[in-house]
């Protein structure tokens, strides 16, 4: 009789002790299970507040309101305030201020501000850049990084073809911009860097596509494709292709 209840008090021995280290394991994966879900949850970013439009804008300075002399990035007067109206923000700057906080809104931080100069298929006359009577007009091929890093004026260049005109026009408002980061306290326009593209005459307004050959001819078109576009972008990271 004993020896059958010794036997029987270990066997509720044996199955108290499979339970409870049953019960830790599963208390233990309850946790960790927990712990995860306190992550994702932590690292979800939470959804943009009622009203704000997380599509970013392109902000589009159209020649019929900035109007740069032909041939020339000089800016012109008007575009030069609505950036910067002494040491205080113009409507532009404004304008880019209020489109970084969207975008932060949205959890899409913008990093760069891209700018592109587009112009009409006007051919340039190149033939400026070698005119013995105006020996300050120097090609862009040769002084481009020069404007770039402030040591020259951007007057002094001379465009080559309507890239070289849409980069020198973009590289214009980009220097613009630089000297509103120094004289404004705008803490979110304060934070970004310019890329100055040029687009030439390759592109139609208003995400038209590609522009056809000999549209010239139609001078409401050609007015409309002159214009310098900003868009809100993030840097990125390099990639190459694998190759294999």
């Amino acid at each position: 009789m004993q020896r059958r209840n010794r036997h029987s008090s270990n066997n509720n021995s044996e199955t108290f002790t499979i339970w409870t280290s049953f019960t830790d394991l599963m208390s233990n994966a309850f946790m960790i299970i927990t712990l995860l879900l306190v992550f994702v949850v932590a690292q979800k970013k939470p959804p943009p507040p009622p009203g704000i439009v997380c599509e970013p804008k392109i902000i589009n300075l159209p020649s019929e309101q900035y109007s740069f002399d032909s041939g020339s990035a000089v800016l012109p007067n008007n575009l030069k305030s609505d950036i910067l109206q002494g040491n205080k923000p113009g409507k532009i700057l404004k304008l880019i201020e209020e489109t970084l906080s969207q975008q932060e809104q949205c959890n899409n931080e913008t990093e760069v501000l891209e700018i592109i100069g587009h112009t009409d298929d006007q051919p340039v006359n190149f033939l400026n850049c070698n005119n013995p009577n105006n020996p300050t007009l120097k090609p862009l091929d040769n002084h481009l990084e020069n404007v770039a890093t402030g040591n020259q004026n951007i007057n002094t260049l001379c465009p080559r073809s309507n890239a070289d005109l849409g980069l020198m026009r973009a590289l214009s408002v980009v220097k613009e911009l630089q000297k509103a980061q120094n004289q404004t306290r705008l803490s979110r326009f304060k934070k970004v860097q310019f890329r100055a593209y040029s687009a030439a005459q390759l592109f139609l307004p208003e995400n038209q596509g590609f522009a056809k050959k000999n549209m010239r001819k139609d001078p409401a078109t050609r007015g409309k494709r002159r214009r310098i576009e900003i868009r809100f972008a993030q840097l990125g990271e390099y990639v190459t292709p694998d190759e294999n």
